[in-house]
């Protein structure tokens, strides 16, 4: 019988591995900085490693790291262990702002952080390359894998178990007897299948479950149970272009989901930290902005200081997108007549460069998208973020086809690759819905980093507005 501590063993393994190293660079950054330490100084760098360590340690586990099934690809690996650092020292690093604490050496914390992320990724190399060093002779698993004429989920098993943390030996590869999905199982099939766990050495049986080959394994679950050995399941999934999928439980059921929004729990409340801070920081300094703007617009026209819009946003949730206006009042009224001079090609999208509603105060904060600047607002309240897609009118999405709704399975945002790629100049709905996708399909924190300072500079270059 298979020894059940032995996924520990190696999951305590790599976590030993990368505290000892967290530790190594740690104690080497503290060592090599010019700086006067004494008993107090020391007393705060040695209780900052702890903390450090435990953050670091939950996110690993939660990007399963340390978990034997993790398939071992070199950039899920390397990505994850960079990506748990660079957010553990983040954290540390806003604590230690927000608590005024000078004990630490800017320089100490720099030389930490580079080294800290060289050392772990150099660390995860070396383990990928050298797989042997988690396992042994010991701990191989002897498992017996049942399944019906599907070479190719064999061999995909095979090829995944090799990847995987997982020491397995396959004994035998027993298949089921008969073609047909309906067949009930026959005695025979039982008797050989006890004869066979009876003749070899067995720790684990998978059963694989192929879409084409379905077998009802409740009687061969049975003998697994009665002789008390690990059993395993083995389902093939459907397999659906740009959609992934993970396994959970809901109570006592198996639940298998697909997705191809890749955003992870932990990384939304990243991402929305970013937009409170970004948006509170973005009303504080921009106040000066928004009152003169305000008090010109009140000069300029009679009318509403903000012009309010009703958008779709995530997951089709309604909302009303403040904007300063920069039109004369009721300016949607005219828009009829002027659906002939539409530069945009598409419908779905309405925009001409001298738009006689535009007033004089409109055309100056729209060459500047002050406009845009009580969007802030939206973000605050969580109805938008500081970078996303394109936020779609009422009036686009009842037009939409299927596959443009996949670009509302995010939140929209004020900027994003759309805004930032030339905007009133590309004029394809198609491209424009390609775009979000992509934002979508490659999101990531660094990514809306990105965007945000090309937001910058597109705005000081005055590029595709009007």
């Amino acid at each position: 019988m298979v020894d059940r501590t032995d996924r520990f063993h190696i999951n305590l393994k790599l976590a030993i591995i990368d505290l000892l190293v967290i530790v190594c660079v740690y104690v080497i950054a503290y060592l090599v900085t010019p700086a006067r330490h004494n008993s107090e100084t020391t007393l705060s760098y040695a209780l900052m490693l702890p903390s450090f360590c435990v953050i670091y340690f939950l996110l690993m586990t939660y990007y399963r790291m340390y978990n034997n099934s993790t398939f071992f690809y070199t950039d899920r690996v390397v990505k994850n262990t960079a990506y748990s650092f660079v957010i553990t020292s983040v954290l540390v690093f806003i604590y230690l702002f927000l608590a005024h604490n000078t004990t630490f050496s800017r320089l100490f914390l720099v030389l930490f952080f580079f080294s800290g992320v060289t050392a772990l990724v150099t660390e995860k190399m070396i383990l990928l390359k050298h797989k042997k060093i988690l396992s042994s002779r010991v701990n191989v698993i002897y498992v017996s894998y049942m399944g019906g004429n599907n070479e190719d989920l064999y061999e995909n098993f095979q090829r995944y178990a090799q990847l995987s943390g997982f020491n397995f030996n396959v004994v035998q590869n027993i298949k089921f007897k008969g073609n047909s999905t309906n067949e009930v199982t026959g005695l025979e099939d039982l008797i050989n299948f006890e004869k066979t766990l009876r003749r070899q050495p067995c720790d684990q049986v998978i059963f694989a479950q192929s879409l084409t080959e379905k077998w009802d394994l409740a009687p061969f679950l049975r003998i697994t149970n009665e002789m008390g050995i690990v059993t395993r399941v083995l389902y093939d999934v459907y397999p659906i272009d740009n959609y992934r999928w993970y396994i959970s439980t809901l109570g006592l059921f198996p639940m298998l989901t697909y997705y191809n929004v890749v955003i992870s729990p932990f990384s939304l409340f990243i991402k929305r930290l970013m937009d409170i801070i970004g948006s509170l920081a973005g009303i504080v300094l921009s106040s000066p902005i928004m009152i003169i703007t305000a008090i010109a617009i009140k000069i300029d026209t009679p009318g509403p200081v903000f012009f309010k819009q009703e958008r779709i946003g995530l997951n089709r949730k309604k909302f009303y997108m403040l904007k300063f206006r920069s039109m004369v009042k009721d300016a949607e009224k005219y828009k009829k007549e002027l659906i002939a001079q539409n530069e945009m090609g598409d419908t779905r999208l309405f925009k001409i460069k001298n738009d006689p509603r535009i007033t004089k105060v409109g055309k100056i904060i729209r060459r500047r998208s002050i406009d845009e600047l009580p969007q802030f607002f939206n973000v605050l309240k969580g109805e938008m973020s500081l970078v996303g897609t394109r936020p779609p009118t009422v009036f686009e999405v009842e037009q939409y086809d299927r596959h443009h709704y996949r670009r509302i399975s995010m939140k929209p945002g004020i900027t994003g690759i759309w805004q930032t790629s030339g905007r009133n100049k590309i004029k394809n709905f198609e491209k424009i819905v390609q775009m979000d996708t992509d934002y979508i399909d490659n999101w990531s924190l660094l990514l809306d980093i990105k965007l945000i300072f090309k937001t910058i500079k597109v705005l000081l270059n005055k590029e595709g507005a009007y």
